[in-house]
C-alpha cells in the first residue's frame, strides 16, 4: 500500500506592481470626471430646456428658453446688479445674525441638559410652522423696510445652525474631554481646542442648507415689507405684467447663480478649514 501523501501542485504566478504612470492617470481622469459632473448634468438640462421649448411650441410668456433668458439679463445687466446687491446684503445680514445667535444659543445648550430641552421644542415649532406665516406679523411688528426683511431671514436660517451646533458640539469624543480635564484644561479651553473643531463639519453642513433659506427669507421679505428694491421686488413686479414676464425669469435666473456661487464658496472655505478633518480626504 503507498501510504505516500498526495503531492500538491501550487501555482505561483508573480504579479507585477502597477505602473505608477497608469494610477497618476486613473487619477486625473477620476478628478477631471468629477469636476465635470456638474457641468454635465447642468448642461443636459438647460439643452432639453432648450429645445423642449421649441419642439412644444411653449409660447414665450409661458416659458422663454434659456438664450432669451440670458438675452434679457445681459440687456439690463445694471438693473439686476442693482437688484441682486441688496438682496445678496440682506440674506449676508440675516445669515451673520442667525449663526451669531445660534452659537450662543447652541453653546448653552450644549453645556446643559435643561436648557438644551427647554430650547428644543421652541425650535422645533419655529422649523415646523411655514415661514410665509410669519412674515405679515414680523412686517407689523418691525414695520416696512431693511430690519423686518432682516429678521425673516434670521428666522429661517437660525435652527439650521442651532440644531447642528448642538449636535456638533455635543460628537466631541467624551474620552477627550477627560483627557482634557485631567490636566486641568479649563471649560473655555475644551471648547475652542475640542468640542468647536468638532462641530465645524455640522456648521459647514447648516451654512450650505442656510445660503438657499437666507434667499427665501430675503426675497419673501422683499415680497411683504414694502421693499422697492432686490431680485424679490424684481419678481413681485413682474408677477402680474406680461411685458415684464422676462424679467421674472431673469430674477429667477440670477437667484439661482446667487445660490449656486454662494454654495461654491461655502466648499472651498470648507475644503480649506478642514484639510485635517477625514472628510476631506480622498
Amino acid at each position: 500500500m503507498n501510504l505516500q501523501p498526495p503531492i500538491r501542485v501550487v501555482d505561483v504566478r508573480v504579479q507585477s506592481a502597477p505602473d505608477p504612470v497608469d494610477l497618476d492617470a486613473k487619477s486625473r481622469a477620476a478628478k477631471l470626471l468629477r469636476l465635470a459632473a456638474p457641468v454635465i448634468g447642468l448642461a443636459v438640462f438647460f439643452l432639453v430646456w432648450q429645445f423642449g421649448v421649441a419642439i412644444f411650441d411653449i409660447k414665450k410668456f409661458l416659458l422663454p428658453k434659456p438664450t432669451d433668458i440670458l438675452s434679457s439679463i445681459n440687456g439690463a445687466r445694471s438693473f439686476y446688479l442693482r437688484m441682486a446687491r441688496s438682496t445678496v446684503w440682506e440674506s449676508f445680514l440675516g445669515g451673520v445674525i442667525a449663526f451669531v445667535l445660534a452659537m450662543i444659543g447652541a453653546t448653552l445648550m450644549a453645556h446643559s441638559r435643561f436648557i438644551e430641552r427647554a430650547v428644543t421644542p421652541l425650535a422645533l415649532l419655529v422649523q415646523v410652522t411655514p415661514i410665509v406665516a410669519y412674515v405679515p406679523a414680523i412686517v407689523a411688528w418691525q414695520g416696512f423696510g431693511l430690519h423686518s426683511i432682516v429678521v425673516v431671514t434670521s428666522l429661517v436660517c437660525f435652527v439650521p445652525f442651532l440644531i447642528n451646533g448642538v449636535s456638533g458640539f455635543r460628537s466631541v469624543d467624551p474620552s477627550l474631554v477627560e483627557l482634557a480635564r485631567s490636566v486641568d484644561a479649563s471649560t473655555r479651553e475644551v471648547f475652542l481646542r475640542l468640542r468647536l473643531p468638532s462641530a465645524l463639519p455640522n456648521l459647514f453642513s447648516a451654512a450650505r442648507i442656510a445660503v438657499g433659506l437666507a434667499l427665501i427669507g430675503a426675497v419673501l421679505g422683499e415680497f411683504y415689507a414694502g421693499s422697492t428694491s432686490g431680485l424679490g421686488y424684481a419678481i413681485k413686479t413682474a408677477q402680474n405684467r406680461s411685458q415684464l414676464r422676462s424679467q421674472l425669469w431673469g430674477s429667477i435666473y440670477v437667484l439661482g447663480f446667487i445660490g449656486a456661487t454662494a454654495t461654491l464658496i461655502v466648499n472651498s472655505v470648507e475644503r480649506f478649514a478642514l484639510r485635517w478633518h477625514s472628510s476631506q480626504r480622498t
